[in-house]
């Protein structure tokens, strides 16, 4: 190219250039490569690796509830939910008749469940129907054409083996909502707490902890499906969950069994608590009317139940046992009379005249009927309230409320944690302090029949009667046995606790129960026939507790003829055998009129107990035929036994 030898010159020069800057990138990029791969390959294979997987909770079982021979009351049971990974499904028509069809739903309830999955993270999966069974998890696995998107998620739910039984101090567990979480930290979506009893106060020992799972996702986070498998939810891998710990009670289930039986067969509503006075550890606790925990415990809850549960007048979901106060009634008399012995105001042989009523100033108080001359024992047999109520009046609101206090009335056991109420004793100083008004002495006869102010719980009742059956020794009721780890360990094991020791004359206790022993063995007591066993030798009280007047009440014979809001509550409060009482029973039939009411249930757990320690032994169960049944409006008494 003559004349053009710049030209060629200058585009030589180009390409070299060129040539050179291909050579540098390549240099570079290889640098680059070399840098990623050989200097920095394990860490960020290390990121790469974690931006594969995505983290999920693995739910630890709780830990189980046994009762104190070593038998499940609450343990736990594999469940299958529904669910649906919308990345993976098609929601057209078609396929949304046949899941619906499928799953058994109709067409708002499963609009409603593919709206609520839509407004979730893609990847997620869903829920569609918790706790499916065969049938269904059979109708969506072997759909002819399948459901992509859709799978079955294994899980555990409570399985509460008892029902009803002592619902209200085992309790349930529910999952958590935005309210708890915000709470506790420690607590995520998912994650399952106990609500009510035994669930609740323990949950952190019985919640274990989490494992971990790792599903892959995509570069948008999106759920990759499982190598080799047609499932969606399959772990790439996993950490095993630590089960949560296990709690050993001093409830006897079966015991409890029959209590609640006991109660569901004379139809009344209340509570039955049973102790052994030589420890103070609960042998049962049960309450009427009562719920099923599994039905309000799983991943989704029938609003239809929780509603009648929530709005039932009859308050199943109460702890009667511990929440609820009443009147003593008569079973506080024998408290009073403790506290004249105790005082020198009676003597075992003193006695006095029974005319039918007791004046003190403008104030009349009936007795239930006239009973004559009596004396310690005969008033404690016989229930009279002349004879209790000028005891009263002769020791003093003060006296009374000192001696009450002894026994545990006023405040709480401490047999839960929480929830537990007191009770009032009153004094002159509580009613000037908080009534701004002085103590009047006719309130004291109200109070010496456990009327009028003074309240208490059934727990403390039960509790101050086995004081009685130790002759003062008064422990501290209580629940657990011990709590153990998966493996067996113990992590924590309780012991009987002495709370207080009232000391006082041998011959005070003895005259005392005396006058307890003749309520239910001899003629005239009254639970003489209610009460009375074949099988041992029960002692105890009845009481009433007012609902409308005393002197009202006093004055009409046929007392279940009323409307049922109207009727006294019973109470009857004992112990067995005689001599070395093994077991206390308290029993509260709510609108029942009279404490005779309640007397057959107590000596139904009290023969319970003894025929499983024959059958323990090898001595065979004996027969009784003498109960008197229950009729449809509970248990109809003949009117001479009837106290107040």
């Amino acid at each position: 190219m003559i004349g053009r030898e710049d030209e060629v010159k200058e585009y030589r020069t180009r390409i070299w250039m060129f040539q050179v800057t291909i050579v540098l990138g390549f240099l570079i990029l290889a640098g680059r490569l070399f840098y990623l791969q050989i200097l920095k390959g394990d860490e960020l294979g290390s990121v790469s690796e974690a931006n594969r997987l995505k983290k999920e909770k693995v739910v630890a079982a709780r830990g189980r509830i046994y009762d104190r021979n070593g038998k499940v009351i609450i343990d736990n049971r594999a469940a299958f939910d529904a669910v649906l990974v919308s990345q993976y499904y098609s929601f057209e028509d078609r396929d949304n008749r046949r899941l619906a069809s499928a799953l058994k739903m109709n067409a708002d309830e499963f609009d409603k469940k593919l709206s609520k999955i839509n407004r979730g993270p893609s990847y997620a999966p869903g829920l569609l129907k918790a706790d499916i069974g065969k049938e269904l998890i059979a109708a969506i696995e072997t759909a002819p054409l399948g459901f992509p998107g859709v799978d079955i998620e294994s899980n555990v739910q409570r399985k509460y083996h008892f029902g009803e039984v002592s619902a209200q101090l085992f309790g349930y567990i529910s999952e958590v909502g935005k309210k708890d979480i915000k709470t506790d930290s420690r607590l995520q979506q998912g994650d399952y707490i106990g609500r009510t009893g035994l669930e609740r106060f323990f949950d952190s020992e019985l919640r274990g902890n989490d494992g971990v799972g790792y599903v892959e996702v995509d570069a948008r986070g999106r759920r990759r499906r499982s190598e080799n498998s047609d499932k969606i939810l399959g772990y790439f891998s996993r950490t095993e969950p630590s089960p949560g710990d296990s709690l050993y009670l001093t409830i006897d289930i079966d015991l409890s069994q029959t209590a609640n039986q006991s109660m569901r067969s004379h139809e009344f509503n209340g509570t039955v608590i049973a102790l052994d006075p030589r420890t103070g550890e609960i042998l049962a606790m049960v309450n009427q009317p009562s719920y099923d925990p599994g039905k309000i415990s799983g991943r989704e809850v029938d609003p239809v139940i929780w509603s009648r549960l929530q709005n039932n007048r009859d308050r199943p979901m109460r702890n009667r046992a511990i929440q609820d106060i009443y009147m003593p009634g008569s079973t506080f008399k024998t408290i009073v009379g403790i506290a004249a012995l105790g005082e020198g105001v009676a003597k075992k042989t003193k006695g006095m005249e029974c005319h039918g009523f007791i004046k003190t100033g403008n104030h009349k108080l009936n007795c239930w009927k006239t009973h004559g001359w009596t004396d310690f024992v005969k008033a404690i047999r016989e229930s009279c309230n002349v004879y209790f109520s000028q005891l009263g009046a002769e020791l003093g609101i003060d006296t009374i409320a000192r001696y009450a206090r002894l026994f545990g009335f006023g405040s709480a056991t401490g047999a839960l944690p929480s929830g537990e109420q007191k009770g009032l004793i009153p004094d002159s100083e509580w009613k000037l302090k908080t009534l701004k008004q002085e103590w009047l002495p006719g309130e004291t006869l109200s109070a010496a029949i456990g009327q009028g102010y003074v309240t208490i719980t059934p727990i403390q009742l039960v509790n101050a009667y086995a004081t009685i059956a130790t002759e003062g020794v008064r422990y501290k009721p209580f629940l657990i046995r011990r709590i153990e780890k998966p493996n067996g360990e113990v992590v924590k094991e309780f012991k009987p606790e002495k709370q207080s020791e009232i000391k006082l004359d041998p011959e005070l206790w003895k005259t005392v129960k005396e006058g307890l022993f003749q309520v239910v063995n001899q003629p005239g007591g009254t639970a003489s026939v209610s009460g009375r066993s074949k099988k041992t030798i029960i002692s105890g009280k009845t009481g009433t507790a007012q609902v409308r007047g005393f002197s009202d009440i006093s004055k009409i014979k046929n007392c279940m003829a009323l409307p049922v809001q109207q009727r006294h509550h019973g109470w009857f409060v004992g112990y067995a055998p005689r001599e070395n009482p093994e077991i206390a029973v308290v029993a509260l039939a709510e609108n029942s009129c009279h404490g005779s009411s309640a007397a057959p249930i107590v000596r139904d757990v009290i023969e319970a107990y003894f025929d499983k320690i024959n059958l323990e032994k090898g001595i065979p169960v004996q027969e009784e035929t003498t109960k008197t049944p229950p009729n449809k409006k509970g248990y109809q008494v003949p009117f001479q036994e009837m106290d107040e």
